[in-house]
């Protein structure tokens, strides 16, 4: 299973940036703070992944890692007793 900062390169790289820098300064942020998304050492904000998504033209879940939203979804949900 590829990580969030695996599937975020090959995005960026699909979508024509051809270094982090390039990318980096496009989002606005620096390049330091964008190599550790890479990297994986760190995560983006939900805002900041909204506009990720949107300048690399993909959708959410082409970033998100399966296990990480199957374990989002279980927590937005409020558990039910059985009947």
């Amino acid at each position: 299973m590829r990580t969030f900062g695996q599937k975020l390169k090959a995005a960026r790289e699909r979508a024509g940036f051809e270094t982090g820098k390039q990318f980096a300064e496009a989002l606005g942020v620096e390049e330091n703070r964008y190599r550790h998304w890479e990297r994986g050492t760190a995560q983006p904000s939900l805002s900041m992944l909204a506009r990720i998504t949107r300048l690399l033209k993909v959708e959410l879940n082409e970033l998100v890692p399966a296990a990480y939203r199957d374990k989002s979804s279980d927590n937005d949900e409020p558990h039910r007793a059985a009947s």
